[in-house]
């Protein structure tokens, strides 16, 4: 079972030391490195470190992780989101899926459907839908980002704003009771505020990790898209804030 005292000593020695071997920890806290590589792959899932070789550090602030430590996060979260968002979709639409592990989890939700019409600046949202449904998928030009295969860049922003979409389904950096959504880069933050002027329904996914969250750049107000979709029930503070902006909040 996991140790909470252990779990808490971890992220204080990584505080202060911004990064620790698992082999350090083990001697000092009196357990196997098993027990300590167990104890990081929790925390990270949570959050709180990223993995490395034989160790672990901080995430930097302000700074996204990379999409292949993202997905091991709130995995099941993100899971239960993209299955009560799929409900919002019906055959024959038009949907824009922009990069990240919870569009990407929307996506793998979607390959029961035959008729949609799927617009991305993913490259592994292309892959999924293509390669595992009839679906008809048009991939937006654009530079490569390589650390999560997105295609970002003013031809992408400009492809875009050619269409109308169903519904577009957009993740997020942050979301934050004064600043609305916030994101760490500015090419999401771009595109996204496109997405929401053509779009019949925006609809941000949103992690309960994300509230209180704040990132660098103010992306959206609360009352520029249409729908969130969340894990679990918000917090009354943000519940208000969301209701008074006319936003549908959903989850499962």
């Amino acid at each position: 079972m996991l140790n909470q005292p252990r779990l808490d000593e971890i992220m204080l020695l990584l505080t202060q030391h911004q990064r620790v071997k698992a082999s350090d920890l083990a001697h000092a806290l009196f357990v196997s490195e098993e027990t300590i590589r167990r104890d990081f792959k929790y925390l990270e899932e949570a959050g709180k470190l990223r993995r490395i070789h034989g160790g672990a550090i901080l995430p930097r602030l302000n700074e996204e992780q990379p999409l292949q430590v993202r997905s091991r996060i709130k995995t099941q979260a993100k899971t239960r989101i993209a299955v009560r968002a799929a409900k919002l979709v019906t055959e024959g639409m038009v949907l824009f899926l922009d990069t990240g592990t919870s569009t990407l989890a929307v996506a793998q939700q979607l390959i029961g459907f035959s008729r949609l019409r799927i617009i991305t600046n993913s490259l592994d949202i292309a892959r999924v839908i293509t390669e595992q449904s009839a679906n008809q998928v048009l991939v937006v030009p654009g530079d490569v980002r390589r650390n999560d295969n997105a295609l970002i860049g003013a031809h992408t922003l400009e492809f875009v704003r050619q269409f109308h979409y169903d519904i577009a389904f957009m993740g997020i950096g942050g979301v934050d009771l004064e600043l609305g959504f916030t994101d760490y880069e500015e090419p999401e933050a771009l595109l996204r505020r496109v997405l929401t002027k053509h779009s019949l329904r925006s609809v941000i996914l949103a992690d309960d990790a994300k509230f209180g969250h704040r990132t660098f750049i103010n992306t959206l107000a609360f009352d520029a898209i249409t729908t969130l979709v969340t894990n679990r029930p918000l917090s009354d503070d943000f519940s208000a804030r969301l209701e008074q902006a006319h936003v549908d909040i959903l989850y499962p």
